[in-house]
């Protein structure tokens, strides 16, 4: 076990050590997120984050958009598809506009390296507040990727997909979706 764990912190699509730069550079920010229907029902979801140092997740969260309605699943996988942990299957909701976060049973030790944070809703109806790329070009090159039919989130290791124009059915490619998920890591001893 890795004795340098960092305390206290929340990793989230925006936040630095996650897509934050890639949005900001093609001018999307916090202030940009809107909530937005999940355009392909089952489908996962998973933005690339980076550590410097081991944290130990205790929570995930997204943020729920305007209408709440079905069941998510978030949770998180290594840079080669490794799964590592997720929320399960879980009834959005708590309110409209607000955070939504899951307390894990059991405390989960990542870190360091590259890790993807995953989500996967059962339906198009709910929604969630998202960032919405101009092209499915601008998630590739921030290293998002997908996968159909995976709800709720799958507990074995995965083969990524690339977020392309090409392949992706009319709906990811009409509206590349980018949603606000995230983590918590509180103080471990």
């Amino acid at each position: 076990m890795n004795s340098q764990l960092l305390h206290n912190i929340s990793i989230w699509t925006s936040s630095g050590e996650c897509i934050g730069t890639e949005l900001g550079v093609n001018g999307l920010d916090v202030s940009n997120a809107a909530s937005a229907f999940n355009p392909v029902t089952s489908t996962a979801y998973f933005i690339p984050f980076w550590l410097g140092s081991a944290v130990s997740v205790t929570k995930v969260f997204w943020l729920n958009g305007t209408t709440v309605q079905g069941s998510i699943d978030v949770g998180i996988y290594d840079k080669d598809g490794t799964y590592i942990l997720s929320a399960g299957s879980t009834t959005q909701s708590g309110g409209t506009s607000t955070p939504q976060v899951v307390t894990l049973t059991n405390p989960v030790i990542i870190g360091p390296g590259q890790f993807y944070l995953a989500v996967s809703m059962n339906q198009t109806q709910g929604h969630l507040f998202r960032f919405l790329w101009t092209t499915t070009t601008l998630g590739t090159m921030a290293g998002m990727k997908y996968l159909f039919d995976q709800f709720p989130l799958p507990t074995t290791n995965v083969t990524f997909t690339n977020l392309t124009n090409t392949d992706a059915p009319l709906p990811l490619r009409a509206l590349p979706y980018c949603p606000d998920i995230g983590f918590y890591s509180d103080t471990f001893d």
